[in-house]
């Protein structure tokens, strides 16, 4: 039976805020491998674990059974573990739902946009790839993509607009909002993201050369 390792387990987690400054408008989506990026290029084989929203004060966040088990490397690390068909973080049941429920919620979610931006550290290389093939395989991927417009990589923005030893969102919210978060939450991962890209304010030239389809 195949163990959902670290890298393979895929919490997703979308930020967005409803303020009307430039700098807040886009919804924000970011999907978390479980490890650094570059520990895997194989993404065939991630599951999602936890879909996660925030959009200002509104917020949306869901747990997934995963179709495999948990190892214990990824156990130690996000606090998860799955016993008698029930996911625990740390110790305690989470409600789940379906991986197409959550899939299907995640764009209603989206549809209260206008065509959102979607945004993600890394997301270019990994995170879009996987969120595509999983609505691929639910017959979900035309619904999906017609109701959002763009990517945008904040790994790829942060470069450009920062000379930094470290490019990790974790490096990066330590440097920016001095202070640390639980990095293998997806909650915490949008919340912190939100806080940055409103620290950063990057121009709409910036924004428009890093946005992709």
């Amino acid at each position: 039976m195949r163990m959902c390792s670290l890298s393979s387990l895929l919490p997703l987690k979308f930020f967005s805020s409803a303020q009307a400054d430039f700098t807040c408008k886009y919804p924000l989506w970011l999907a978390y491998l479980g490890s650094e990026p570059k520990s895997t290029s194989n993404t065939s084989e991630c599951d999602i674990v936890q879909l996660s929203a925030i959009s200002g004060e509104r917020s949306f966040n869901v747990y997934i059974l995963p179709r495999c088990p948990i190892d214990h490397g990824a156990s130690r690390v996000t606090g998860l573990t799955i016993h008698s068909r029930k996911l625990l973080l740390h110790g305690q049941p989470m409600q789940t739902v379906p991986l197409r429920e959550a899939l299907t919620s995640f764009i209603s979610f989206l549809k209260t946009f206008s065509r959102p931006v979607l945004v993600g550290h890394n997301c270019k290389r990994f995170d879009r790839p996987i969120l595509l093939r999983i609505m691929t395989e639910f017959n979900l991927l035309k619904e999906f993509q017609d109701v959002v417009s763009a990517y945008l990589d904040t790994l790829l923005l942060s470069r450009e607009m920062f000379m930094l030893q470290k490019y990790s969102q974790q490096f990066l919210v330590q440097y920016f909002l001095q202070k640390s978060y639980r990095a293998h939450d997806a909650t915490e991962d949008v919340r912190t993201l939100q806080e940055l890209f409103r620290v950063w304010r990057p121009s709409t030239d910036m924004v428009n050369k890093h946005k992709f389809i």
